[in-house]
C-alpha cells in the first residue's frame, strides 16, 4: 500500500476558497483602520508642528509662523504643515498662518490677536475627526474623536 504524503488537489482549492472568503471579508475593516491611522497620523503631525515651533519662539526669542495647508519648505522661522492625503482641516478657514511669539504666546496672523481656536481636521472616507484646541497661551490639547 501507499501511503499518501501530501494534500489533494481537492483539499488544497477548498483551503485556498476559505481563505479567499475570509480576507475578502477582513478588507473593509483593514481599510477602515487605514484610514482612522492617516487621521491620527496628521493629528500627531499638527501637533509635533506646533510644538516645534512654540518651542523654537521661546528659544531664539523670534516670532515663528506656522503655515496651515502649506506643502512649501520649512525655514528656521517658517513652519509648514499640510493634512496628508484623505484628510482635510475643516476649521478654522479664516487663519491661513499663526505666529508663536518670544514668549510663546500666539498672536493671529489676520488680526494680531488670538483667541483659544478650535483645529478640526476631518478624514472624508471615515467621516470621523479630530479637534485639537489651541489656546492664547499656546497650550494645545486634544480632544476626543467626533463626527465630520
Amino acid at each position: 500500500m501507499y501511503k499518501n504524503k501530501g494534500f489533494t488537489l481537492i483539499e488544497l482549492i477548498a483551503t485556498f476558497t476559505v481563505m479567499a472568503i475570509i480576507t475578502a471579508m477582513a478588507a473593509p475593516s483593514m481599510a477602515n483602520i487605514l484610514s482612522k491611522q492617516k487621521l491620527n497620523s496628521t493629528t500627531r503631525e499638527l501637533i509635533e508642528t506646533l510644538n516645534t515651533a512654540k518651542t523654537q519662539a521661546v528659544l531664539l526669542r523670534k516670532d515663528i509662523t506656522v503655515q496651515l495647508n502649506s506643502t512649501a519648505t520649512d525655514t528656521q522661522y517658517i513652519y509648514n504643515w499640510q493634512p496628508s492625503a484623505g484628510n482635510t482641516l475643516t476649521a478654522p478657514v479664516t487663519i491661513p498662518s499663526i505666529i508663536f511669539t518670544a514668549d510663546g504666546t500666539l498672536k493671529n496672523s489676520n488680526s494680531g490677536v488670538f483667541t483659544s481656536t478650535n483645529f478640526v481636521i476631518c478624514n472624508t472616507s471615515t467621516n470621523k475627526s479630530k479637534t485639537i484646541t489651541l489656546t492664547r497661551m499656546g497650550g494645545i490639547t486634544l480632544t476626543v474623536e467626533g463626527i465630520c
